[in-house]
């Protein structure tokens, strides 16, 4: 199954929430690079650890909006920056953490 069927899958599962991509990286350095050249190409990354739900050799990851993913996908390719593998989920990131009011 292509990058693109899993994430209608997860869109079909989790049906009005955002879907995110998390870029696993073999280790820290490389996903390191991977968000330089990804922000240089002008695209939107966030280092982030790698979310539980997820299995990676390293616990950094990239995340990045389902939209963009194939732009950052080339941009590793192009740098020779190698990618474990590209995870979609719906959004873990909540905006209301720590806050108590």
């Amino acid at each position: 199954m292509g990058l693109d069927e899993r994430i209608a899958e997860v869109a079909r599962a989790h049906p009005g929430e955002p879907i995110d991509c998390y870029v696993l990286m073999a280790d820290h350095e490389a996903a390191f690079d991977l968000h330089e050249a990804a922000r240089a190409a002008g695209l939107v990354a966030r280092i982030t650890p790698t979310p539980r739900a997820t299995r990676a050799c390293c616990g950094v990851s990239l995340l990045v909006a389902r939209d963009e993913v194939g732009a950052v996908l080339e941009v590793a390719h192009a740098a020779g920056i190698a990618v474990e593998g590209v995870i979609p989920l719906p959004r873990q990131l909540d905006a209301r953490r720590d806050r108590y009011c």
